[in-house]
């Protein structure tokens, strides 16, 4: 994986650890970043940009820091063509 795609998503699982304190979506949160990492480390790469764009559309109104992480990890890994 590319080192600036590996720095996003750094940026993406630190932002997935602050918005889990306190909040009732820590183990959704903790499934988001468990999924992420285990479809980009293994060959299971197809459909991942659409879901993480779902996952933009669920988090914007109550977590907007990690859904701008997730908006820039799924604009990275589109031009990266996954």
């Amino acid at each position: 994986m590319q080192e600036p795609l590996q720095d996003l998503l750094a940026d993406l699982r630190e932002a997935i650890e602050a918005a889990e304190a306190g909040t009732g979506d820590a183990d959704e949160l903790r499934r988001l970043a468990s999924e992420v990492d285990r479809r980009l480390n293994e060959t299971d790469e197809e459909g991942i940009v659409d879901d993480l764009r779902n996952e933009v559309t669920r988090f914007e109104a109550t977590h907007p820091t990690l859904a701008a992480a997730i908006g820039r990890a799924a604009d990275a890994l589109s031009a990266l063509g996954l």
